[in-house]
């Protein structure tokens, strides 16, 4: 994340991201402006390797100090106008390390998810951490010409003292996150490899199906939205076949 040298983008000068304002009045009544927007200034697809088979890197601009979603965010946001952030998504990851237990016999309490980004015995390779430090290094390119230009003030996150590959990888198993956690359920065609057949029923468990983002055996691509809407749709016509024998 950088710091932009004036105190405001100026296409966020009149934004007050709050209803009535006037870019809210723009969209409103014209649905033109800025509020049109879905934030994203740039986005980019990458191969994080040219042997990738797949581009797998996705990274997305923003005017904005983007670091997660957490209790107050969206008020950091509209709080801090003069920042840019280069968000970097790993696709296709390599991890399957990542554990959910169950905390107590109480179906109320949430369970324990350890996603275990970049463990070591899962990937020993290194190749997601190493795909998303090309990744780094690829965004402080693309802002080198607007620092030495004085359109970006600093560059705060990670900053100008993480500059080696090792730095970055520090960085990096500290700061991860994700939202698109998938496969704690996965389709598999007996128990042993998973927990669903392919008719979405639990292995060993009668009247019981799931249907979510936990029944792919890998991640499905970048955004896994549009491929929960496929399973969806699937499962639908199985259980509508069924009821109607």
């Amino acid at each position: 994340m950088s710091r932009l040298a004036p105190p405001t983008w100026p296409s966020l000068a009149e934004a007050e991201f709050r209803r009535g304002d006037r870019v809210w009045r723009q969209w409103a009544h014209r649905r033109r402006g800025m509020y049109t927007s879905n934030g994203g200034a740039l986005a980019i697809i990458e191969r994080s390797a040219p042997e990738a088979p797949l581009p797998d890197i996705f990274i997305i601009s923003m005017l904005a100090p983007f670091k997660g979603y957490f209790p107050g965010y969206s008020r950091v946001i509209a709080e801090e106008r003069n920042r840019l952030t280069w968000s970097i998504l790993k696709a296709h990851t390599r991890n399957r390390a990542g554990r959910v237990t169950l905390r107590s016999a109480d179906p109320t309490v949430p369970p324990l998810i350890d996603f275990r980004y970049f463990d070591p015995s899962d990937d020993p390779a290194e190749a997601d951490l190493n795909a998303v430090v090309t990744a780094i290094h690829f965004a402080q390119q693309l802002i080198d010409p607007l620092l030495q230009s004085r359109t970006l003030a600093e560059e705060e996150i990670p900053g100008q003292g993480l500059q080696t590959d090792a730095e970055l990888k520090t960085f990096v198993r500290d700061h991860a996150w994700g939202h698109h956690a998938c496969g704690t359920c996965a389709i598999g065609r007996r128990a042993a490899n998973g927990v669903l057949g392919s008719d979405f029923r639990v292995h060993g468990t009668a009247g019981l199906r799931v249907v979510d983002a936990s029944v792919f055996p890998r991640i499905p691509g970048y955004f896994i939205a549009a491929a929960v809407y496929l399973i969806a749709e699937k499962a639908a016509d199985m259980i509508l076949a069924d009821a109607m024998g």
